[in-house]
């Protein structure tokens, strides 16, 4: 399929990044934590957990420098983070809640981003698809990589790669199919996103397993 336009354009307001950054660079920072990690390399997970999505991104579109490394306020982020991770670890469960709900805003912001950006670069929107998909997930995926996990976007789980994919979906509809302006499109697709990972979160909503699936016959 060729590149279709959007009607306007969605904006990630800058003091949310920066938010989002710290609470995935926190959540990474707590994993490499609980791994045992010193603190060069819980440093080195928080930074690639909380900007290896968008990194990967602007490699892939070869579009400028990503925004952590012209803007300082990423790295301290990361860096605050960081340092209240290990503060505060012995206390971090305190915070479950209150992490998941904002990583869902965050994963759905993420998602949008992506895609927008590569259809402002006349990318198809398949292609746009797959860059939203790698914007959301892939500090994650990277994450995972580098402690040598099995990444949990590929085991059964609470909907989470699912969240990122509907905010996508229901995005590309909005905005390209039904010409809603894109900052009204994103709105709808990350409340959307939000409210299924709220729900998926609060009554554990998972995902099966492709070997335990069951068909009539």
């Amino acid at each position: 399929m060729g590149h279709v336009s959007l009607n306007g354009s969605y904006l990630l307001p800058v003091f949310f990044d920066l938010f989002a950054v710290f609470l995935f660079a926190f959540s990474g920072s707590i994993k490499a934590i609980e791994k045992g990690y010193d603190f060069v390399g819980v440093f080195i997970v928080a930074m690639v957990t909380s900007t290896g999505g968008s990194l990967i991104r602007d490699i892939l579109l070869q579009h400028g420098v990503p925004a952590p490394l012209l803007d300082y306020r990423y790295l301290l982020s990361i860096f605050l983070a960081g340092m209240i991770a290990m503060f505060l670890y012995k206390y971090s469960r305190h915070f479950t809640i209150l992490i998941n709900i904002i990583d869902a805003i965050s994963l759905g912001m993420y998602a949008v981003f992506g895609t927008q950006k590569a259809m402002v670069l006349g990318l198809s929107i398949f292609s746009a698809f797959i860059i939203g998909f790698i914007n959301a997930i892939g500090g994650g995926l990277l994450r995972d990589i580098l402690m040598k996990e099995e990444s949990h976007f590929f085991k059964p789980g609470q909907y989470y790669a699912v969240n990122s994919i509907l905010a996508i979906t229901v995005f590309l509809i909005l905005g390209t199919l039904l010409n809603l302006h894109a900052e009204t499109a994103a709105t709808i697709a990350i409340i959307l996103a939000s409210v299924l990972r709220y729900l998926a979160v609060k009554y554990n909503f998972q995902t099966k397993a492709v070997n335990q699936w069951r068909f009539n016959r």
